[in-house]
Order: C-alpha cells, then structure tokens, then sequence
C-alpha cells in the first residue's frame, strides 16, 4: 500500500461513480437526454461524502489519467483537500495480482451459478453500456490496463486467466459482455477495501453484485444508520398522506443530505461548493466527529453503552420532532440493526417510546443533534433532490 490515509473517517468510492457524479453535474439542459437516475445517484453520494465523510478518494490502478473533473478538485484543494487519487495498490505487485486472481474467481462462480444473469437482469439493453467508461467497453483495453506493470510468473498466470475469462464471455450478449467486466472491477475493489481495513462505497449497479456474494450479512456504517433513522420523519408523513388519499402520490426516493444541499443552491453549478460550505459548518464538523466516533468504537467492539446512548438520542429527537409537526405515533416501535465499520459489527435494540429526562434540553444543546434536527425538519418541506435538479437552471 503506499499514499494511503489510514486515519479514520475514510471512504473509498468507485470510479464509476465519480464519471457519472461528473456527468450529471456538467449536464447542459439543451442537451436532448436528461441525466439518467444512476447518475443522479452517483452525484447524491458524492455531495453526501462531501458533507458527511472526513475523507474519500478512488483508485487509481485501473486508469493512466487523473480524473476530469475540475470543479470537484478544485473545492477539495479549497476545503482541505477532501478528495484525493490514490494508488492503494501499487500495480504489478504481489497484492494487486492476487486481488485479480481473487475478483476471477468471483466473477466465474456467479456465472457457473446462473447468479450473474440474475443480478444484470435490471441492464435489458446494451444502451446502458454507454454509461460505462470505455474500459469496460473494450476487451483489449481492459486486458492492457488490468495486466499493467505485472511481469513474470505473475504475468503468465494472470493471462491465463484473462483469456479464459474473457472466452467465457465472448458467448454472452454484448451488454452482459460489458457489465460483466464491470461486476469485475467491483469485486476487486471490495476486496482491496477489506484487505485495508477501510469502508468501500460501491456504484448503485454494483452494490447488489457485491452483496449477492458475501459470506454473512453486511454490516450497516453509523452514518448510514444515522440517516435512516432522521429520514424516518418524512417517511412518516410520506405514509400520512399516501394512506389519506390512496395512492402514492409521494414516492420519490429523497436522499436527505443531497436534497439539503440542493435546496440551499442558486444553480446546479454551485452544488459542490454549497456542499463544501455546509460540510465547513461547526454543527457538520460536529456530526461527522460523532460519527467517525461510534464508527471507531463498532470496529472495536467497545463502548457499546454510549453506542446504545447514541441511537435512543437519534430516536427520541425523531419522535419528539414528529410530536411537534404533528406526525405523533401511537405504536410502539422496535428497530433492530447491525453495525459495523468496515468488518465488525455489534447489534443493539432500541424501542421508540423510551422517553429520558434529559431528551429535549439535552438535544438541543449537542451542535450535531441540533443539525440532524435541522436535517429532518427541512425533510418535511423540501423536494426530492432529483426533482429540483432537473429544475435547476445551470
């Protein structure tokens, strides 16, 4: 490993993601074709890192040249550079190959198994290929940058490999082709991830891939936990009203970190720089030093009584919040999940109704409370970030 930041509150994001994040936020309205959906995902998870995450990055291995994308570099380089490249694998070494050999073997047991076609069922045409950066479209090109810099025993094993790989997929339907060599770079990353220790933000199209092949359940991150539980306040009037009218009216997805930062914009143009400005905020800086906390405490197995401290705050400042607005609810509610960051986990139960005595004036004297408040309030009043984008002017 070399250039990497072990401190905590990483996160590596995939590649693809950032093409498409840059894609949908250099995206000009005269075009004829809008921002496609797994774009508009990918800029989410990138204005939610930029928000929430200390620190992320992507690999490098895969490509010769940096990232295109100015406007994210240059509000990194402003903010205390955020986001970096980095090369977590030095290629041709003893670790890159056997993270190749390893996402191989991956990539051929899901298709020995029928699982590949089952999982790529949801790209029906070769059209979404077009979405891919042009490795994953071009079999030479992918063989030359994966084989890069391996030499030796090494070389001759991995070859090997390759073409019996690449055979295989020759009889498929030219999108499986494709994406399969994509399933590819995603297994290698989750792997990669694990070995450093580190948590791996795979593409929305790679997710369910990766999922489908772990061994035990995946562990849910605190942030993640952390913005499911706030999100619930507009679930529950979401709910409210479909139930009143019969029909869901309300449906859009509504990513609650974008849809913030989205809201406090002029113009697309400006969505990095507000996040930027949001992420700088004391009550953002708080947040995210309360999260890399529990994260460190889960990946330890330790402190699990502050751990069960810190969801009966998250859940007593929803409830009370809903009471306010209205949304109070009567049932009682028991929400059991599992923790961990990246690889171990601890599992804690919390009820709803639990009232402490110190809950309101105690929640909001604490900055990061204060602005998950704020979060879910706003919720309740703004649209879905996907809907204001493609509103937005330029």
């Amino acid at each position: 490993m070399s250039n990497y930041p072990f401190a905590g509150g990483f996160v590596m994001l995939d590649n693809t993601t950032l093409f498409g994040a840059a894609r949908a936020f250099e995206w000009d309205p005269r075009q004829p074709r809008i921002p496609s959906g797994v774009d508009l995902r990918s800029l989410m998870d990138v204005l939610e890192s930029i928000v929430l995450v200390d620190k992320f990055g992507v690999d490098r291995s895969s490509r010769e040249q940096p990232i295109w994308w100015p406007d994210l570099n240059e509000t990194s380089n402003n903010n205390g550079q955020f986001f970096q490249e980095y090369h977590l694998v030095r290629p041709g070494g003893p670790s890159y190959a056997t993270l190749i050999q390893t996402a191989i073997r991956q990539l051929q047991q899901m298709l020995i198994s029928g699982e590949l076609i089952d999982q790529l069922g949801f790209m029906p045409t070769s059209n979404h290929v077009e979405m891919l950066p042009s490795l994953y479209r071009d079999l030479t090109h992918f063989a030359h940058l994966t084989l890069r810099g391996i030499s030796g025993p090494e070389e001759a094993i991995l070859t090997r490999q390759l073409d019996e790989f690449s055979q295989v997929f020759q009889r498929q339907d030219l999108a499986v082709q494709n994406f399969a060599y994509f399933a590819f770079r995603g297994f290698y990353y989750q792997t990669m991830a694990h070995s450093a220790g580190v948590s791996y933000m795979p593409h929305a199209w790679r997710s369910g891939l990766i999922r489908s092949q772990l061994t035990e359940r995946a562990p849910t991150p605190f942030a993640d936990f952390v913005m499911k539980v706030v999100g619930q306040v507009r679930g529950r009037a979401q709910d409210q009203i479909n139930d009143a009218l019969g029909l869901s009216v309300i449906s859009a997805e509504f990513p609650l970190i974008a849809s913030y930062v989205i809201s406090q914009c002029d113009t697309r143009g400006a969505l990095l720089k507000t996040a930027a400005e949001i992420r700088r905020s004391p009550k953002a800086a708080a947040l995210r030093a309360w999260i890399r906390r529990f994260e460190y405490d889960l990946r330890n197995e330790s402190n699990l009584l502050s751990i069960r401290q810190a969801q009966d705050e998250l859940h007593v400042l929803v409830r009370e919040l809903e009471q306010d607005l209205g949304l109070g609810r009567s049932e009682r509610q028991k929400v059991t999940l599992t923790f961990g960051f990246p690889m171990l986990s601890a599992q804690v139960n919390t009820n709803l109704l639990r009232r402490p005595s110190w809950s309101r004036l105690h929640l909001r004297r604490r900055p990061h409370l204060v602005f998950l408040r704020e979060l879910a309030r706003e919720s309740t009043r703004l649209a879905p970030f996907s809907v204001t984008f493609l509103r937005m002017r330029t």
